[in-house]
Parts: C-alpha cells; structure tokens; sequence
C-alpha cells in the first residue's frame, strides 16, 4: 500500500492490492496525521508570531542591517557573494520582504494544520470539501518554504552541523534554525500527500 493512501481514508477502508487481497488500513494513520499536524501547527506558530515580531519592532530595518552585517556567513560562505550583490544594497525590501514572507508562511501553516485537525474529528465539522486539494498544495510549499528559509538564516549564522559541544550544554544540541529545516520538510511531505489523496476524490 503506498504512503498517499493511508492519508485522510477511513481506519476501516478496504484497500485492494495487486493480487486481490482486501487489506485494512492501520488505525494508527490517524493518529499519525494528528501528530503531523500538531508537529504543522508548532511551525505555524512559530514562523507567525515571528512576522509579527519583526512588524511590531520600529527599529526593525536597522536591526536586520546590523544582523546580516555581523553575521558569520555574509563574510564567507555559499551565500556570501548573494549577500553582498543583492542582500546589503536592498537592505530595506529584504527586510520587509521578510516579516511579509515570515507572516504569510505561519497563516498558510496554522490553517492546513487546522484542516487535519478537522479532518481527524467526526460528524459533519469533518465533512470533506472541495477547498482542502488546494489548501493542502498551498500548505506544503508553505512547508518547503519555511523549511528553505531556516536553512538560509543558518547558513547567513554560520550555523554548524550538530556535534558534542561543551558550550550548548544548556541550550539546544541543535541550533533551532537547522531544527525547523527537517520539520518543514516533513509538513511539506505529509501536506503534498495529502493533495494527492484528495484531488483523486
């Protein structure tokens, strides 16, 4: 049975197999999927409140200079040379770019993560609609999107692969900005099987 037909199908769907065997899915699925989206929700929040963090600081174009100046990874890096070309001398739209985008990513991110919680339920609150292909697309590029754009900012920090490190031994073993990259990948996988599922009803 592939992956995509285990999402948002019934716990007691027969699902035929190649030699005409009558399989069940397994109940787990849908507690799975919660998880997913109690995993999708966390992200939302945290890419959200982040927007509107950066809105609500006056000071927030000079903070974002001063920060992508005195970062590791405008200096050297894979990033360094966009930085300096593009980055440094539109300082003002990146950085507006970056609470719009930021923002954006945490709606996009809340509402498919209050769409499987939805579906997770019973009765008529979880009655399939014609919206939820399209808000399962939208969510899973929301997905890539957050997960690029964490990568980015460690990149531009100078962020390193997790090892055994003395100096984080009362913080987190892995730098949050790499932490969101898995996680948005993982948003971005479940959400596009999600559409697949969907736009075949």
């Amino acid at each position: 049975m592939s992956p995509a037909n285990m999402i948002d199908a019934p716990s007691q769907t027969p699902v035929t197999s190649e030699r005409s065997q009558t399989r069940r899915i397994p109940a787990s699925g849908n507690a799975g999927l919660a998880a997913s989206g109690l995993i999708q929700a966390a992200l939302g929040v945290e890419f959200f409140l982040s927007g509107l963090n950066k809105f609500a600081d006056p000071e927030f174009v000079r903070n974002f200079r001063l920060f992508v100046d005195a970062s590791p990874g405008t200096q050297t890096g894979l990033l360094a040379p966009l930085v300096h070309a593009i980055v440094q001398p539109n300082i003002a739209f990146f950085a507006d770019l970056t609470k719009f985008i930021e923002l954006g990513l945490g709606i996009v991110l809340l509402l498919g993560a209050i769409e499987v919680g939805r579906r997770r339920l019973s009765g008529r609150i979880a009655a399939q609609h014609g919206y939820e292909a399209p808000v399962a697309l939208v969510a899973s590029l929301a997905g890539l999107g957050a997960a690029g754009l964490s990568l980015s900012i460690a990149l531009l920090m100078g962020e390193q692969l997790p090892t055994i490190t003395p100096g984080r031994a009362l913080t987190t073993a892995i730098p949050i900005e790499l932490l969101l990259v898995p996680l948005g990948i993982a948003v971005a996988w479940m959400e596009f099987g999600r559409f697949r599922v969907l736009v075949r009803r």
